[in-house]
């Protein structure tokens, strides 16, 4: 018992040491000298908070990896967009986002519309719409939202979502299309 009141005691200090005065130096605009008032500063950020942590991207903008390669964030290099046979790079990005919000919706018919069947796994729209639920799972479903549309690989055989090769794009019919999907 004697050796759990000095350990009791250090956690206490410790608590308490973690919201002690920290100084702050306030300069006035207006004269040259400087005051220094303590403050309670409490730590209570748990993450991120939406909207103020999020990249702020402008789409609107033209991509700059249109017409030159990319080195993405894990070191792999994509093709350029026109290489990849997408003339406007801003165009599919918008149209990603607005598949990202699809899939939370979990727009199955929307989501089907965009495919270009056959698949090697689903013969027929119908058969896409019935295995949604089983392809749509957890896992695939954050590949999909986690994905950075600044950081989508590209390569001559289209635009990949995911870090494995979930989802592959290509534009085809006058539209982007899914042309590859594994879940």
């Amino acid at each position: 018992m004697k050796k759990l009141v000095p350990i009791a005691l250090l956690v206490v200090i410790g608590l308490f040491s973690c919201n002690e005065d920290v100084p702050h130096i306030i300069i006035p605009p207006s004269d040259d000298t400087v005051e220094v008032v303590k403050a309670r500063v409490i730590n209570n950020y748990d993450g991120e908070i939406p909207g103020l942590d999020a990249k702020v991207i402008d789409y609107t903008l033209p991509n700059p990896y249109q017409h030159k390669s990319q080195v993405l964030f894990d070191s792999s290099v994509a093709t350029s967009w026109d290489d990849a046979g997408f003339s406007d790079a801003k165009k599919f990005i918008i149209f990603f986002k607005n598949f990202q919000l699809e899939v939370i919706d979990r727009n199955k018919a929307s989501i089907a519309s965009k495919i270009d069947f056959p698949l090697r796994n689903f013969k027929s729209k119908e058969a896409f719409i019935k295995n949604f639920d089983s392809i749509f799972m957890p896992d695939f479903v954050e590949a999909i939202l986690d994905q950075d549309p600044m950081e989508i690989y590209r390569d001559e055989k289209g635009a990949m979502i995911g870090s494995d090769g979930q989802l592959w794009f290509k534009l085809k019919k006058g539209g982007y299309r899914i042309v590859a999907l594994n879940p």
